[in-house]
């Protein structure tokens, strides 16, 4: 019997020529495949575009992971989009959701355009309160702990301020979160430390690499820190008197 669990092939079966088992890869000839169009790619790389969801690589008995060509295109279309188009690991995985959904979505391409535009559009304080909720109180609040900014205000002002309206609910205030902005501020200065050296060409290539390198550490800092949040969740026992 074959090795991979999902083998459902019986001794002394006879595979007919032509129909024979693909051939599955180990993760270290995946890496071999792709190195040489991929240069800074590594295991835990692959592993992690894995934990993403961005492949389901098959598994032996003993837990080894076995790669399909299909998984290999797969790896390689996803790698290219970060690598040429810069483009965060949610649009990928978005782009082969649809695809695994039998829909023919175009490839994806950064929105620069509506970015800038998200990034740079300016709102009031009425519109701040019209579009979250948010009373003036908190906006002040929210203001002192550094969490919002001065009017005009940005799109994340506004996404902050509808995270405050919701922390409400919980009794939860801006002065609550002064640790989460100082973790946040450090996240930054280690960014600003990754990408300085891409931005020393201050060309429009170089920005747009710096911001997708910044995307991705981004995501990396979400990841652990949820996974680290969830672990301790999963901890708390709904039996104690604590």
């Amino acid at each position: 019997m074959s090795a991979l669990k999902s083998s459902s092939a019986s001794r002394g079966s006879v595979t007919p020529i032509g129909a024979r088992e693909p051939k599955l890869l180990t993760i270290g000839q995946v890496l071999n495949l792709l190195r040489g169009e991929f240069s800074d790619l590594t295991n835990s790389k692959l592993r992690f575009l894995e934990d993403q969801g961005l492949v389901t690589p098959q598994r032996t008995d003993s837990g080894y992971r076995k790669f399909s060509q299909a998984d290999v295109d797969r790896l390689r279309l996803a790698l290219q989009l970060q690598r040429d188009r810069y483009l965060p690991l949610k649009v990928i995985k978005d782009y082969f959701a649809d695809v695994d959904a039998g829909r023919q979505p175009s490839l994806p391409s950064m929105p620069e355009t509506k970015s800038l535009r998200s990034r740079t559009k300016k709102l009031s304080a009425l519109d701040l309160v019209s579009q979250s909720g948010i009373t003036d109180n908190v906006i002040s609040a929210a203001q002192d702990a550094k969490l919002i900014g001065q009017a005009p205000y940005g799109v994340n002002d506004v996404e902050i301020a509808k995270a405050l309206v919701e922390l409400q609910k919980f009794g939860l205030s801006p002065r609550h979160l002064n640790a989460l902005r100082v973790e946040a501020e450090r996240e930054i200065g280690i960014i600003e430390g990754v990408i300085k050296p891409v931005l020393t060409r201050n060309d429009t290539s170089s920005r747009a690499r710096a911001e997708y390198l910044a995307r991705q550490l981004q995501e990396l800092f979400n990841t652990i820190r949820n996974e680290v949040i969830d672990r301790e969740i999963g901890q708390i026992d709904p039996s104690s008197d604590n």
